[in-house]
């Protein structure tokens, strides 16, 4: 029986800290972005709450802070017309806005994007959108609401009242 040359133990060494490697990044690449984070939870039941099935969640799409010059200027403007709460609340405050999909929502019979605003871990408010949809510049609520339907003045009114009450 010969004895094992350098060489061969040498690469067997090498393989014994390539198999931990070749662990991680196949466990790595069995996640999917489909997963929702444990601490993502409270989100959950807050689109549940409003009666929508949540399919999944697609991660962060956005975090900005809020500013009085980020809410005069397109598409945050619309974005913050039609959330429930007045915004000057959150100036200065992280908005994450977290992605999911969902179903049993009043702007589609099919899929929607809705999109949750989350400052200190709590949901705020959102926007939504028709999943997959080729359209451009439609502005919805989480609830599938246009800024029209939410703002009792005409849109031009709206605007430059916003403009005036938040560039100050």
């Amino acid at each position: 029986m010969s004895t094992p040359s350098f060489a061969t133990l040498h690469g067997l060494k090498g393989l014994k800290g390539l198999i931990p490697l070749l662990l991680l990044v196949f466990v790595m690449g069995c996640t999917t972005k489909n997963e929702m984070p444990s601490e993502q939870a409270v989100l959950r039941t807050y689109l549940e709450d409003k009666g929508y099935q949540s399919i999944s969640y697609e991660g962060i799409a956005e975090s900005y802070e809020l500013t009085k010059q980020k809410i005069v200027t397109l598409p945050y403007m619309m974005y913050w017309g039609m959330q429930p709460e007045d915004p000057s609340k959150y100036f200065g405050k992280t908005i994450t806005v977290k992605k999911f999909i969902v179903k049993n929502h009043p702007l589609s019979q099919g899929e929607v994007d809705v999109y949750v605003y989350v400052v200190d871990g709590q949901p705020i408010g959102g926007t939504s959108y028709p999943h997959g949809s080729k359209m451009y510049g439609g502005y919805w609520s989480i609830e599938g609401k246009t800024l029209e339907e939410l703002q009792p003045k005409p849109f031009q009114v709206w605007r430059q009242d916003w403009v005036n009450r938040y560039s100050r």
